[in-house]
This record gives structure tokens, sequence and C-alpha cells, in this order.
């Protein structure tokens, strides 16, 4: 009987063992994989509780975004300099925000999600990917990060404003570290004509 209780304990040590490394291997993998990613180019699908919305990004880990939504509006996303611009062309209009105070502040900053992913303990799987929870401040919500289990790809996020609604934006068809001539400019209505 002692010896079969010897033997659970010893498997059982293993076990935790194993599981340890297999943390750490999966975390440096991701680790490299955003050491080496300058940028990405991707389709994208964005829906929460009110609509789904669809569209092209360009994200530069130089903090910088430029993401192209289908539809009628013509809206676009820029981030730059610490600013977030919401553009809708087909009404001329554009809206100006810290970026501090978005999500985007984390997603654009390759260095906190490094710092992030150097810190997990135990790795979050869900639908075939890892899993890569932020929380911020009261104003920027938090943040889910999703790494895609076989490529180590970006796979999308998930975000939860202050007013606790989450908004889940799914990436499809990324390249990472792509040649573009992506300037994330802002266009300049000219209002007077209209």
């Amino acid at each position: 009987m002692l010896k079969k209780i010897s033997l659970l304990i010893i498997f059982f040590i293993i076990s935790i063992s194993t599981k340890a490394e297999n943390n750490q291997e999966i975390i440096q993998k991701i680790t490299n994989k955003f050491d080496g990613i300058n940028n990405i180019q991707f389709d994208f699908i964005q829906t929460n509780s009110e609509l789904i919305e669809k569209g092209s990004c360009f994200l530069s880990y130089t903090k910088k975004l430029v993401c192209r939504y289908l539809g009628d509006e013509q809206k676009e996303i820029i981030i730059k300099n610490n600013t977030l611009i919401i553009i809708k062309k087909k009404y001329q209009k554009i809206y100006y925000y810290r970026m501090a105070n978005s999500v985007f502040a984390t997603i654009l900053d390759k260095k906190k999600i490094i710092k992030q992913i150097n810190q997990i303990r135990k790795i979050i799987i869900e639908d075939n990917n890892f899993v890569i929870e932020f929380k911020n401040n009261e104003n920027a919500g938090s943040v889910r990060l999703f790494i895609d289990k076989d490529t180590f790809n970006i796979a999308g996020w998930e975000t939860t404003g202050y007013d606790q609604q989450p908004t889940s934006f799914i990436i499809k068809n990324s390249q990472t570290n792509v040649n573009t001539k992506e300037k994330f400019e802002i266009p300049n209505f000219n209002l007077d004509e209209n």
C-alpha cells in the first residue's frame, strides 16, 4: 500500500513539473513571436450587443493603427501620436479622443503585451486560443487578447469598457511584417464647399 501511495505522489509531482515546463515553453514561444512582429495587416469582424461590423486594418507597433470599416458611413479609425481619431467620411465628421482612455493603449503597446505574457503563471485556453488578460484603469476597461494556439498569431481581442459592455474583435487573414505605404492620414474635409 505504501508503495502505491509513493508511486502516486511521484506521478503527481512529475505531472505538475511537466505542466510548468509546458507553460514556460508556450510563454517563450508567444514572447518570441511578439518580439518579431513589426506590423500586422488583417481583416476583422467586430461585434457588440448592438451591431456587427467588418473591415480591414493595418497595425504598426510604433503605436499606430488604421481600420477601414465596410458600410455606407465609410467609417475609419486612425491612431497615431497618442490620439484616436474616428472618421465618418459620408458625413465628413472627425472625432478626436485620447488613446490613453481606450483599450488600444494596451493593444498597440508591444512591450506591455510582452511584459504581461511573461507574468502569466497559468495558460488559459479557450476555443483553440491562448488568452492573455489585461486589467487597465477604470477609464480604459479590460482587454482579453487571443493568441492562436497553433500559429501563435494574434487571433483577436475582447474588450470591456467603462460601461461593462463587451466588444469582440476577431482577426482573419492576418499577415505580419508586410511592406506598406500606409501613411495614417486624416482627411481634410473642406466644409466651406458644402
